[in-house]
């Protein structure tokens, strides 16, 4: 469950907002590209 959380909390830290939360989250598993950019836009 923390990590699930933690997951969540990182994608709705991302600017980028034409982006579902769930779409983050399939996009990030399937490109690793974008969840580096997820991870350094971190707050």
């Amino acid at each position: 469950a923390v990590l699930r959380r933690l997951a969540l909390n990182i994608a709705r830290a991302h600017p980028d907002t034409k982006i579902s939360l769930r779409g983050k989250l399939k996009r990030a598993a399937w490109d690793d590209s974008f969840l580096v950019d997820m991870l350094l836009n971190m707050r």
